[in-house]
């Protein structure tokens, strides 16, 4: 079971009576010290490897709740394995932006290259991860999908924040490495 002793109250009224994960079971403590620790990791070559490695750490301080599926499926990250639900996780620094009272942009699908479109629904809930204040939420897919458009290759969206119920906030950050550090040293190692 998590120690978890930084889920606070966000000031929102809005809580999503069907969701069945449980986020006093997560440990936040442990997912935003891999996200502090992969900071190194924000360049363009590393983007994508740090975001399965911030998706592989939810999995494993979710306190048995979600599955990783991300390398797996398209639309969805996890699979809840209580609910069988689709979750979606998107994190970046500064996600909620209190001055607009939305997120920041969010890329929710990635067509490289010609825009196929509006997708169908990929995800039941989308789990929002601000790398920065430390700070998590959740909110649904039409809460998401209020304010989706096609941009370009990409579907985008921003979240209002009265969307989104929030389970940690300003989580404090301790004992991090460098993990970037330490992938460049394996592979120099392995070549």
């Amino acid at each position: 079971m998590a120690r978890n002793k930084t889920v606070l109250q966000f000031h929102s009224n809005i809580i999503y009576p069907n969701l069945t994960i449980d986020p006093k079971l997560f440990d936040f403590d442990s997912i935003f010290r891999v996200a502090s620790s992969s900071n190194g990791m924000k360049r363009p070559q590393l983007r994508t490897l740090r975001a399965e490695v911030l998706e592989l750490a939810i999995e494993k301080y979710s306190g048995g709740q979600l599955r990783y599926v991300g390398d797996t499926q398209k639309g969805y990250d996890f699979v809840g394995l209580h609910d069988n639900l689709r979750y979606e996780s998107k994190g970046q620094d500064g996600m909620f932006q209190k001055t607009t009272g939305t997120t920041k942009q969010i890329i929710l699908k990635n067509f490289y290259g010609k825009s196929l479109g509006t997708p169908d629904q990929t995800f039941d809930y989308l789990l929002l991860w601000d790398t920065e204040s430390m700070t998590a939420g959740i909110c649904d897919w039409n809460a998401a999908a209020k304010q989706m458009v096609v941009q370009d290759a990409n579907i985008i969206t921003k979240v209002a924040l009265d969307d989104i119920q929030f389970f940690a906030i300003r989580v404090p950050v301790t004992n991090t490495v460098d993990l970037e550090q330490m992938i460049m040293n394996l592979i120099r190692q392995a070549i």
